[in-house]
């Protein structure tokens, strides 16, 4: 098996995304896995930042069994050893957050249906035949709606769609444990953290970098 993580950035990384760089190639390693990182708008030069993670299904990576893709603001929780690769399964992330997005962006776009999947974007989990597949059904003018309107994911919830991938399936297991957010209760049995603004569910804010080095002292993420 050869398998790959990619994570992107436009522009030049900052602070935490450095350390984040840093952090996923040390857990490519882990996996034994091959990392890229990928800077720039490699997937149309008109749309979004976070729109080009949709570069991952170039056929430039089709020599890759798997590809994970992560954003540039996660990290492996100290002491994690569960592989993305072999102990997990499903494409992304479906927990409370995502279903009130699901609805959302159904009520906005006419051939979003919440019967079909819909996922986060932090991180995805895609196989050579599923990105084959999704790939297929890449019209790249049908994209441009989402560019500034739930980005990725509604892509991603597009295509879905298009394949009729039903929204119970290929969800990854457990919650929030492969994305979990630096603000919600139980990051300790997290196995990927995610870094946000927020310091508590309900507020106060500040940057990331606070947060990541909070997170640090508490002993969660290696420094």
């Amino acid at each position: 098996m050869r398998n790959l993580i990619l994570q992107h950035y436009t522009g030049t990384p900052g602070e935490l995304e450095e350390l984040s760089i840093k952090n996923i190639q040390e857990y490519a390693k882990f996996c034994g896995a091959e990392y890229k990182f990928l800077e720039g708008d490699l997937f149309n030069p008109d749309f979004t930042s976070p729109c080009q993670k949709m570069y991952m299904l170039s056929e430039d990576f089709d020599e890759y069994d798997m590809v994970v893709m992560l954003d540039i603001d996660m990290f492996t929780r100290k002491g994690m050893t569960k592989n993305v690769f072999t102990d997990t399964s499903g494409i992304g992330m479906y927990a409370s957050v995502q279903r009130s997005l699901h609805q959302q962006i159904s009520n906005r776009f006419a051939l979003i249906n919440t019967s079909h999947a819909y996922w986060g974007g932090a991180v995805w989990r895609l196989t050579r035949e599923q990105r084959i597949s999704f790939r297929s059904k890449l019209d790249m003018k049908e994209m441009y709606p989402f560019s500034g309107n739930y980005e990725d994911e509604g892509m991603m919830s597009f295509l879905a769609g298009r394949l009729q991938i039903r929204k119970e399936d290929e969800v990854i297991p457990g919650e929030y444990a492969w994305c979990h957010c630096s603000y919600r209760e139980g990051i300790e049995n997290a196995e990927l953290i995610h870094i946000r603004t927020k310091v508590t569910p309900t507020g106060p804010k500040r940057e990331k970098i606070e947060n990541y080095k909070d997170l640090v002292k508490r002993g969660l993420i290696n420094g």
